[in-house]
């Protein structure tokens, strides 16, 4: 039961920082019904969450939003890419957003819903990796984590070979569901220098040599 507890703590942690709106999200993506908007919508923001700080994506996002009209499928074009990159100068990711709304125009969202069941097909879209399909099937509804730094440092620790593997068991410990325990990790992992919170061979008291 340490590992119940350490995630109880780490959980209670999060909420008391004033991040408990993130775990009501996480609870909320198992009623979550993506349309296309909401499907291009994540996905520029997994495309542009990638390889930044948080913060930075965040403080960026509402321009590039704006750049492309608030995710409006039928206004999404070429100038919205010229708009976009006096924001962010990187071709590449903001080619892959608009790239994305014309996939989701013709294909419409039923695909890319099914893909998201197996998220590694998810990958053939453009600018989603091997990593961020995880996150972008989290955020259409697969109750999945994404294995990122702080959940496999946590995993780690807690003796676990892989981060999926440490938020099945809290899951069937606890009965969170895999989305809450994802939030629940990477925010206690981003915050823990920010804030003193204890590491994590302190969190879950194991020893994982």
């Amino acid at each position: 039961m340490e590992l119940l507890k350490g995630y109880l703590d780490a959980k209670l942690k999060v909420i008391e920082a004033g991040y408990g709106n993130d775990i009501l999200w996480a609870e909320d993506l198992e009623h979550v019904k993506p349309d296309a908007q909401y499907v291009v919508r994540e996905a520029a923001w997994v495309i542009l969450n990638s390889g930044f700080r948080f913060k930075v994506a965040q403080s960026l996002w509402p321009r590039i939003s704006a750049a492309f009209h608030d995710w409006d499928l039928d206004r999404i074009d070429d100038s919205s890419v010229v708009e976009a990159l006096g924001v962010l100068n990187h071709v590449g990711k903001m080619n892959a957003v608009r790239a994305i709304a014309e996939l989701v125009r013709e294909e419409g969202v039923e695909q890319i819903l099914a893909d998201a069941q197996d998220p590694k097909k998810l990958s053939r879209l453009p600018f989603i990796g091997k990593v961020t399909c995880w996150h972008l099937a989290k955020v259409l509804g697969a109750d999945v984590i994404k294995p990122d730094v702080h959940l496999t440092r946590a995993a780690k620790w807690a003796g676990f070979e892989t981060a999926i593997g440490l938020c099945k068991a809290i899951r069937d410990l606890g009965g969170d569901r895999l989305t809450v325990i994802d939030s629940v990790l990477w925010r206690y992992g981003e915050q823990q220098e920010v804030r003193k919170w204890p590491s994590w061979d302190k969190l879950w008291c194991m020893d994982p040599t």
